[in-house]
């Protein structure tokens, strides 16, 4: 579904992500783990066009992202739904119709239409009596799930996570990861930079570790945690499952 050809982005002269490879295939889930400035989100952006890298190609569905080519990466984009960290919502909308405004300007949907398939989503996501609210209104948490709701109203191929508990209180972490847990045992394809090693551990499917740009190992959650191979990993985890 995904392929990733050793993929390298620079920002002047930082190589945020080097010579980079992976393959993702439907239905799983990938946790992309590693401490912070190792080039998790910048390679997941690079996945829908969002960064562009100066090495390496992308495919989706066994197609190439043509860059350059601006009506074939908002085709391909198009598949690709995109959950933030800082949820992304138009302050001046209402919940509504944050989740309505793309079904309906990009994929042509009438309003009604768009209207009724928003609220099953805001139900799914438990928050339909917030439909009329303004994101000031809402919790991080809440923000959240209508993030991840709206993305859902675009019926993605896949969702690409980056770091989507990081900027919530403690206490609201439990209700997005639970949100996002049920998108995974719905068949959902989903990659997911994360910093809750307990989520990946319970959720993924596969877990890659990045430092310093590069892919150092991956594998399934429990050949992660159980048994790490490189050095690097293991002093990463001694560190972050530390009680």
């Amino acid at each position: 579904m995904i392929k990733l050809e050793n993929v390298t982005k620079r920002f002047k002269s930082l190589e945020a992500v080097k010579n980079a490879s992976l393959h993702i295939k439907k239905g799983e889930i990938v946790c992309v783990i590693g401490p912070s400035g190792s080039g998790k989100s910048t390679m997941i952006r690079c996945i829908n066009g969002l960064e562009i890298p100066e090495e390496g190609s992308v495919y989706l569905d066994g197609e190439q992202l043509q860059y350059e080519n601006e009506q074939d990466l908002d085709e391909k984009r198009a598949k690709v739904g995109f959950v933030f960290q800082h949820f992304n919502l138009f302050p001046h909308m209402t919940v509504l119709d944050n989740l309505t405004l793309a079904p309906i300007q990009v994929l042509k949907k009438e309003k009604e239409e768009a209207e009724k398939e928003a609220e099953q989503l805001l139900e799914r996501v438990g928050l339909l009596d917030k439909k009329d609210a303004f994101p000031a209104q809402l919790s991080g948490g809440q923000k959240q799930r209508v993030a991840i709701a709206r993305c859902l109203a675009m019926q993605p191929e896949v969702i690409l996570f980056d770091e989507p508990t990081s900027a919530l209180d403690p206490e609201m972490i439990g209700e997005v990861l639970d949100v996002m847990q049920e998108l995974a045992q719905s068949g959902m394809t989903m990659v997911v930079v994360t910093h809750e090693m307990g989520f990946a551990r319970r959720v993924g499917t596969r877990v890659v570790f990045m430092d310093e740009g590069e892919i150092v190992e991956e594998g399934t959650p429990k050949q992660i945690f159980d048994s790490p191979k490189s050095p690097r990993l293991q002093e990463f985890l001694s560190k972050v499952l530390r009680s």
